[in-house]
């Protein structure tokens, strides 16, 4: 009587057996997706090494930056920047001091925030000022600056309570990078908030701010459909990560804004950070002394 169900040629037990084997391996097989919340856990884990972030922590970083910016202020524009950062407010201040453009202060305090007019003679933002000042959650949830910022969101999702999708690994400007979007509990509107990690650090190198504006009806259908839709985009860039404290932190940073549509244009700021101050860790202050000249900020 012939057995039901059993494999008797030897041969084909050890195929079948192989291909077992090379299912059980690839990529995917029996193993569960990552979560939002294990990202985030091995994110902090690559930040601090193990040691718990303090409700008090304070960070003051320094540096250079060199901006370039179109139609009035075009060229390269050297200058200075400072991000300041506690557990209740902080300030980024780009500083350039030029007649065309004196440059950028974004501040919060507590649930106020102030974006600061680009040239304050003439009363006006910059079109980096305008996006930021649309959408104040880059600042006031401590977006801007990723792990720079004292106020980084990452440090206590249980308080922040923001709402977490992981996408797994996706491609950002040539590299595969953990993708994780973020949506904070108020205020963001229509902005879509994409923070970067890197596959084999866990460190925070790119975070991606983009939103969309529909153009108003012309007074004929032939103007309006010459009016497209208006694309804005941030992104941010990390790099070259050293010790600061009980914090690794990078010292290379770039912004880049974009605006598209009918009509488009670019602003870049490329910061090397010269030194580091952190307060409310183990080590209450550490200073990065800048090693190599200034170079563009980019992912690692």
């Amino acid at each position: 009587m012939k057995s039901e169900g059993r494999i008797r040629d030897p041969r084909t037990r050890t195929i079948c057996a192989a291909a077992l084997a090379v299912a059980l391996a690839s990529p995917g097989a029996a193993q569960k997706k990552m979560t939002p919340e294990e990202l985030v856990k091995l994110h902090l884990q690559a930040l601090t090494a193990g040691v718990a972030v303090p409700r008090e922590l304070g960070i003051d970083a320094k540096g250079t930056v060199a901006a370039v910016t179109p139609a009035r202020a075009s060229g390269l524009l050297p200058g200075t920047f400072q991000l300041t950062s506690g557990a209740t407010g902080g300030r980024l201040n780009m500083h350039f001091g030029t007649d065309l453009y004196e440059g950028e202060t974004f501040t919060v305090d507590g649930d106020k925030v102030d974006i600061a007019n680009a040239q304050p003679r003439t009363g006006s933002r910059s079109a980096v000022g305008n996006f930021v000042a649309r959408n104040r959650v880059i600042v006031s949830e401590g977006l801007i600056g990723g792990v720079l910022n004292a106020r980084w969101p990452l440090h206590d999702i249980g308080a922040r309570k923001p709402k977490l999708w992981y996408d797994g690994l996706k491609m950002l400007s040539g590299r595969e990078l953990h993708k994780l979007r973020y949506r904070a509990k108020d205020n963001q509107g229509g902005l879509e908030v994409e923070l970067y990690f890197d596959p084999a650090t866990y460190r925070h190198v790119a975070s991606v701010y983009a939103t969309s504006q529909s153009q108003q009806l012309a007074a004929t259908p032939e103007l309006s459909s010459q009016q497209g839709d208006q694309h804005f985009r941030i992104e941010e860039r990390f790099g070259r990560f050293e010790p600061a404290g009980d914090l690794t932190m990078p010292k290379s940073w770039s912004l880049r804004f974009e605006r598209s549509g009918n009509s488009a244009n670019e602003w870049k700021y490329d910061m090397t950070v010269q030194t580091i101050a952190v307060s409310g860790s183990k080590v209450s202050r550490s200073i990065l002394p800048e090693r190599r000249p200034a170079a563009p900020a980019g992912l690692p």
